[in-house]
């Protein structure tokens, strides 16, 4: 059994390592591809406003360039209040169904006590025993 033990270990150990460095490499990844795009983004914007400044005045161009910011802004804040709504709704609903099954198997249960008492006494006693021999006390392991 130490063997298995000993080989299983060392799987686990592998694959953290492969998922940490996989991870890690991801993370390295979107932080360049993040910075290029957000370079990118800063190149357009200064591209768009010189196109528009030789069109028009430059003061119209960089008032013109603000407002589609601005706006742009506004949006992602009204897309992030939504998704955060949205996440807000299903936390709740993973409440209420937490909730309604803890309920049904105390209804179970009850019903299970009605009918079979000495079946309710059995499994309690079982479900007891399995945890009290699951832990060892703490005065054991220090003597």
């Amino acid at each position: 059994m130490g063997t298995l033990g000993a080989a299983l270990s060392t799987l686990l150990a592998v694959d953290v390592a492969a998922a940490t460095s996989r991870y890690r490499r991801n993370a390295i990844f979107g932080a360049i591809i993040a910075t290029l795009l957000g370079t990118a983004y800063v190149f357009a914007l200064v591209a768009v406003t010189l196109f528009l400044a030789a069109r028009y005045s430059p003061v119209a161009a960089t008032t013109t360039m603000a407002v589609v910011l601005f706006v742009t802004a506004l949006i992602l804040v009204a897309v992030m209040a939504a998704l955060r709504a949205r996440d807000r709704r299903l936390a709740e609903e993973r409440r209420r169904l937490a909730a309604m099954q803890a309920n049904m198997a105390l209804v179970a249960a009850a019903g299970i006590l009605r009918r079979q008492p000495l079946l309710a006494v059995g499994t309690a006693a079982a479900v007891g025993a399995l945890l009290g021999l699951g832990r060892r006390s703490h005065r054991n392991k220090r003597s």
